[in-house]
């Protein structure tokens, strides 16, 4: 094993922690994404719902006032209130687009953050090989000085032999 520090041991240790903090908000967005994701299918759900009771309603509201007599006010009311309920079903369709809006915002968050992930990774991977190079060359000049100290002591016990 190699008794020498490798050289670029701080710069590893922070590119790893460059790697995890990057994977720290790639799930940070992918929550992000599964929220809006859910807010947008529940405002979907919600916008289906209104719009199968709208018809009801307004159908409900026609047949209370058919065959008995309104003034004008009353029937100003009355349309007031049905134009109401369009604008909620404008309302909730804008609610969609808007949560719609949203999932593509954090999906392009998301993805940002999983390159980064990527690209974090990259950085610790060639750091990381670096290192194996390092460490394998290390290991060869030990094992070379080593067999050079072997080879000049048995040239110092063959020299003592001989003399």
């Amino acid at each position: 094993m190699p008794t020498a520090k490798y050289p670029l041991a701080a710069m590893l240790r922070v590119r790893m922690l460059h790697e995890d903090q990057a994977k720290r908000d790639a799930r940070t967005a992918e929550e992000r994404l599964h929220e809006a994701q859910e807010l947008r299918d529940g405002k979907a759900a919600e916008l289906e719902r209104y719009k199968m009771w709208r018809p009801q309603e307004e159908e409900r509201r026609y047949a209370s006032i058919i065959g008995k007599p309104m003034d004008a006010a009353k029937l100003g009311e009355f349309r007031e209130d049905l134009a109401r309920l369009a604008q909620g079903e404008a309302e909730r369709q804008q609610q969609v687009d808007e949560a719609e809006a949203a999932v593509l915002d954090r999906q392009k968050e998301t993805d940002r953050a999983r390159d980064a992930v990527v690209q974090a990774r990259k950085a610790c991977m060639k750091l990381e090989e670096h290192r194996d190079m390092w460490t394998a060359a290390m290991r060869k000049e030990e094992e070379r000085l080593a067999d050079l100290e072997m080879e000049e002591s048995r040239g110092l016990v063959r020299g003592s032999e001989e003399g």
